[in-house]
């Protein structure tokens, strides 16, 4: 994970959903999906089952949420997470919503539109620990 984190550097707008692990590995940046990718890559290398993580990461800063990603590898007798971005080995800050082989399996909004016209989508989303929900 640490190495991954150092060798890719996390840069927006360079990569898409559909760039690979070995485009993100040669290119050196990307983003969390990116760094899930390569790091499912590897330890799926090495015979160790592991799956796509999508949900939220709370971070104090409200202006940063977004959607995020990690990995969960099978270690010994249970799911351990693997959040490369950020170098996160303990979930306590993710909220999973999804879990997949890849991002297409767990991506947070998934579909197929018949016909002609246009789409909007508008989402909101708020992060907080359950503590300060429970006072609002």
């Amino acid at each position: 994970m640490h190495a991954l984190n150092a060798h890719i550097a996390y840069q927006p707008g360079i990569t898409a959903v559909d760039t690979s692990a070995a485009e993100v590995f040669a290119g050196r940046r990307g983003v969390c999906q990116d760094h899930t990718h390569a790091f499912l890559a590897c330890v799926r290398s090495l015979g160790v089952p592991a799956r796509y993580v999508s949900g939220y990461l709370y971070t104090d800063d409200a202006e940063h949420l977004a959607s995020h990603a990690w990995a969960e590898a099978w270690v010994g007798d249970a799911w351990y997470s693997f959040d490369v971005t950020n170098c996160l080995a303990r979930p306590e800050r993710h909220l999973k919503l999804a879990v997949g082989l890849d991002y297409l399996d767990a991506c947070p909004v998934r579909g197929m539109r018949r016909g002609g016209g246009g789409e909007q989508m508008h989402a909101q989303v708020q992060v907080a620990p359950l503590l300060q929900v429970r006072q609002q």
